[in-house]
């Protein structure tokens, strides 16, 4: 679709997305044809409303059945860096994440942590992304080329024992009386802080990645992804930072490395819509939290002298998991869909068209105090 003045950008969790007859985490759970159709027929709904041009998928298990959706749909770009874990051939364990354009995917890859960072902190041989991030470069209107990333952190669901805790030794006379449920809760506690750790860890080099690669490249960033955590809690403080502790003169330099929510870009924009609650992206039983984000760089950011672009709409497709209607969204995801578009800036507007109009008309000075339109004449006998 023709949009010359804006970009939509939007992060969707699919919720199992398998082709049947494949198995998503338990023998148990597969489709029935009829119900993928109804799946795929929902999330091509879901893409018709929000009419974005950039989407960042989480737990994608069929990448090729979402290729072949999202090409029928008008996205003719698409990429994965990562395969689905599968067991006995049809138990999958572990989604990827993924990413689909209408605008050119220049380059994709991976995002791989920093081998030295992780050794100068004895973590090289302990650390892997849950979810291996995708970064891909998009040849964006406006925005040119634009660095934009899809993650899928670490969920809240505690870290797993990897063995089972040893069994008492024969000297019993020494060994104190132990309770079942007390170990299991200190497991859950310690495994619970240990996937917050994690979700630290991903968010963290993910931030040097992205700042590294804008150091390099100097190329607007748009990270997109369910956190599975509000952006306020500590373990994301790192992607939002930009000064050293201590050093308050540092901040004008790394300022033009800052993430900022988009929420926040869009509600800085349209001040009368301050007192607006944010509306929550997943539930759990009746609570509902932010889960799902897109973060950007300053080239959104209207308040920063460097912005290319504004947020003129902020917007959630939510009356799925708030309202659902049984019959048609059974099939359809436990997470919001989020939206943000992307405006040419006025100023731009008006700064490009002067840009046009000096190529069409340059100017010469003749002498005067005002500069007069140098224009070229098409006269008879100059054409051939």
């Amino acid at each position: 679709m023709n949009k010359p003045n804006q970009v939509t950008f939007s992060t969707f969790n699919l919720l199992n997305y398998l082709e049947p007859p494949n198995a998503y985490y338990d023998f148990e759970n597969i489709y029935s044809l009829d119900e993928w159709q109804k799946k795929q027929h929902w999330i091509a709904e879901a893409i018709r409303s929000t009419d974005c041009d950039v989407i960042g998928f989480q737990e994608i298990f069929s990448p090729e059945s979402l290729q072949q959706l999202m090409n029928e749909l008008g996205y003719p770009y698409f990429a994965v860096v990562d395969s689905a874990h599968v067991e006995d051939d049809y138990l999958y364990t572990s989604p990827v994440v993924g990413i689909a354009s209408r605008y050119p995917i220049e380059n994709v890859q991976p995002v791989t942590p920093d081998s030295s960072l992780l050794a100068a902190f004895n973590l090289s041989d302990n650390f892997s992304f849950n979810r291996t991030p995708v970064h891909a470069t998009i040849e964006l209107p406006h925005l040119s080329s634009t660095d934009c990333y899809v993650v899928h952190f670490k969920s809240q669901r505690p870290t797993e024992p990897k063995v089972e805790p040893a069994e008492p030794s024969d000297s019993s006379a020494e060994q104190k009386p132990q309770s079942d449920t007390l170990i299991k809760l200190h497991q859950e506690q310690l495994g619970s802080w240990l996937s917050s750790v994690q979700r630290g860890l991903e968010a963290q080099l993910l931030h040097q990645y992205i700042t590294n690669q804008r150091y390099l490249t100097n190329q607007p960033v748009v990270l997109i992804g369910d956190f599975n955590k509000p952006l306020f809690n500590d373990e994301f403080r790192g992607l939002l930072s930009y000064s050293l502790n201590r050093d308050e003169t540092s901040q004008h330099w790394l300022s033009h490395f800052r993430l900022r929510d988009s929420w926040d870009l869009y509600h800085q924009l349209h001040e009368e819509d301050l007192l607006e609650q944010r509306k929550p992206t997943h539930y759990y039983g009746a609570s509902g939290s932010v889960l799902d984000y897109i973060l950007m760089s300053n080239e959104c950011d209207s308040h920063n002298s460097s912005s290319l672009m504004e947020i003129s709409h902020y917007t959630v497709l939510e009356h799925h998991p708030i309202n659902p209607s049984f019959e048609h969204d059974q099939f359809s995801t436990d997470h919001a869909v989020v939206s943000v578009t992307a405006h040419i800036r006025e100023a731009q507007v008006r700064h490009k068209k002067a840009a046009a109009n000096t190529a069409a008309f340059p100017l010469q000075t003749n002498g005067l105090s005002q500069p007069t339109p140098h224009l070229e004449i098409d006269l008879p006998f100059n054409k051939v």
